[in-house]
């Protein structure tokens, strides 16, 4: 029988099959490591959300109520405008116009033709209603022939969190409370 390990040669082969069999197991772990899975690590993270919705209680042909509810996940600010307008039966917009100033309750306040809810509301909040209980918006005797009184809600709201982006938004103030305060002009 012949000996494979004689002599130099057989140390050479030897090496070689020594260094194969490194090889192998270098890759076959190598491999082993890559498909080795661990689960994967989720992190979830929601960004806080300014939305709201507009309750209007219209009754008998007046606007008595205009409330604003928080529906987003953020505390915020809230501001109104009412865009009035005569509308005939067809639809179609008066170019008469609406004199009509709103009383509105002391939470809110006006400032170029917009209403400012004073308070931040906090998620799932509402604002006070910004009409005064006593004074609905109604048609006054004087209107345009053959028209009726049209009043459109708009409400904006934005995060109260960093006071910053409202006062540069909407350019009205902050006092210390967290309150909306009217700018002065100089």
């Amino acid at each position: 029988m012949k000996r494979i390990f004689n002599g130099s040669g057989g140390r050479k082969t030897a090496l070689i099959l020594s260094l194969c069999l490194i090889f192998a197991l270098a890759v076959g772990t190598t491999f082993a490591l890559l498909k080795a899975s661990t689960a994967p690590v989720e992190n979830t993270f929601t960004a806080a959300k300014s939305d709201i919705k507009i309750d209007e209680d219209v009754t008998g042909g007046q606007k008595k109520s205009i409330v604003v509810k928080n529906t987003g996940t953020a505390v915020s600010y809230v501001r109104v405008k009412l865009v009035m307008n005569w509308v005939d039966d067809n639809g179609n917009v008066s170019a008469e116009p609406v004199n009509i100033t709103p009383s509105i309750t002391d939470d809110w306040f006006e400032q170029d033709g917009i209403y400012y809810y004073k308070m931040p509301v906090a998620p799932d909040g509402k604002t006070e209603n910004l009409l005064k209980a006593d004074s609905p918006i109604t048609e006054p005797a004087d209107k345009p022939a053959g028209c009726h009184l049209e009043v459109t809600v708009l409400a904006e709201s934005i995060q109260a969190a960093p006071s910053k982006a409202v006062t540069d938004s909407w350019g009205v103030g902050v006092d210390g409370n967290g309150h909306l305060t009217k700018t002065t002009t100089p």
